[in-house]
Formats: C-alpha cells, sequence, structure tokens
C-alpha cells in the first residue's frame, strides 16, 4: 500500500539501475574475433613464442536492468510496439510505474541500448487462500530479434521471480521540492511464491522457454486474445517460485 500525501508527490530514480549483469555465452553482434600474427610470419601477437596459433577475443557488453520511470515510459511503449502485436491502453503504462512494483518491472540495456523490458502485476496479494493464493502475473516480456538467444529475457524474468520472493522496499516517494527530505516511504510487499503467464497457443518457443524456469501449462483458454490470431492462450504456472530458482525452502541457495 503507498502512504497517501495531500501534495503531488514524484519519485527518486537514484539506485534504480542494477550493476552489470553476468550473461553466459553472451552472442549476437558481439561475435567471436580472432586474432592472429597481422604478418603471417609467425610472429608477433600470434602466439606467446611466434607460433601463429589464433586466440579467440569475445567482448562482453555491459548488460544493466533499469526501473520503470515516467521518463523512459515512452522507450517501454516503442519496445512493446515493435516486439508485441498489441495496442496497450494508457492505464497499463500508468499501472505498470506503480513504485509498489518498482524492483520487478524493468528495462534491459545492451550495451547503453534499450533492447527489451518486463512488465507484471500482482494479483490476490492479499489473499491467504489456497484456491486464489498471491501470484507474480507476467503481462509483457519483450526482447528485440537481433537481441535475443543472449539470455536477456531470462535475466528479467529471473529478477522477476526473484524480486517476487524477496521484495524490498521501492524507493522513497520525495516532496514536490525535489529534495528528498521527509521523503514517503512505501511498505513492502509480502513474498509471493507463485507465478503465473499466458502464452499464444502456437508459440512453442515461449512455451519451452517459460518450462525451462519452472512452469508448467495447465489449461487452454479460448478467445483470450481478442486481436490476435490464434486467439488462445495456454496458461502457464509455476508454483513454487523458491524451487524454480533453485532456492532451499528456508530461502538459502
Amino acid at each position: 500500500m503507498v502512504a497517501t500525501s495531500t501534495t503531488a508527490a514524484t519519485y527518486s530514480t537514484a539506485g534504480t539501475v542494477s550493476s552489470p549483469l553476468d550473461l553466459d555465452a553472451v552472442r549476437g553482434e558481439y561475435s567471436a574475433v580472432s586474432l592472429e600474427n597481422g604478418n603471417g610470419d609467425g610472429t608477433g601477437i600470434g602466439g606467446a613464442n611466434g607460433t601463429g596459433k589464433r586466440r579467440t577475443v569475445r567482448p562482453k557488453p555491459k548488460v544493466t536492468l533499469t526501473s520503470l520511470t515516467v521518463n523512459n515510459s515512452g522507450t517501454l511503449r516503442k519496445l512493446n510496439s515493435v516486439v508485441i502485436p498489441i495496442v496497450y491502453s494508457e492505464k497499463f503504462y500508468k499501472d505498470v510505474l506503480d513504485p509498489s512494483l518498482d524492483d520487478i518491472n524493468k528495462l534491459i540495456y545492451y550495451a547503453d541500448i534499450p533492447v527489451g523490458a518486463c512488465c507484471c502485476r500482482f494479483e490476490n496479494l492479499a489473499s491467504s487462500s489456497k484456491e486464489k493464493p498471491p501470484t507474480l502475473v507476467i503481462l509483457t516480456l519483450a526482447v528485440l530479434a537481433p537481441y535475443r538467444s543472449q539470455g536477456l529475457g531470462r535475466a528479467l524474468l529471473l529478477n522477476a521471480l526473484r524480486s517476487a520472493l524477496h521484495p524490498t522496499a521501492p524507493p522513497p516517494l520525495l516532496p514536490p521540492d525535489g529534495k528528498g527530505k521527509g521523503g514517503i516511504t512505501v511498505v513492502a510487499r509480502k513474498a509471493v511464491t507463485r507465478a503465473m503467464a499466458h502464452v499464444q497457443v502456437g508459440n512453442e518457443d515461449a512455451k519451452r522457454f517459460y518450462e525451462r524456469l519452472g512452469f508448467k501449462a495447465t489449461e487452454t483458454i479460448d478467445d483470450y486474445y481478442s486481436k490476435m490470431e490464434p486467439r488462445g492462450a495456454v496458461l502457464m504456472v509455476c508454483d513454487d517460485i523458491a524451487s524454480a530458482l533453485g532456492e532451499a525452502p528456508n530461502g538459502s541457495a
């Protein structure tokens, strides 16, 4: 729950950019580069003893996650419009900026270029019912085509799952003077252990992507999509986020 205030407030974006992520087997336009002696006589950089052996250098670009703000909302809209054949409402883009989702909803930057985003919401957050447990709902997960198969989508989803299981306090609200004094804090969420996503019928790549992260197909929902063909969606559910992340029941790795 967000504390109320009689004056309009803005949010601090300090500390919302992650440390660089370590992605395994980074590929894409950063392909392997073979270096060998430039003059072909077996001397120089070809090998320690001038043997002319090749060595491979694979540069690793900086990859970071950045929280969604009003300032980068336009970037999110552009990414979604390019990747996802759905036009989302103004309400959608307002809701994903909820400060209680600051640790969940992220843009991902590859070599300082925004190339993907993950947007989620919570359902039944206050519920104690086994029939309707608190659930993280993945609304959109988008990565530009040239940057796929490099672990970027996985990084976005894993961040959302970890943050749902181990919530952190979002950044404080700032008073109108914008200097941060007397900021209003937002109450941290409780841990959520269940997640779900909808995958369009026939999208086997997306289905396998979620299955590799502990999700299971539970049902097919007819006419879930109103402006896409096929209209059906497969409901993918992860009932135990901790297990999907490889964590022990007590939260330790």
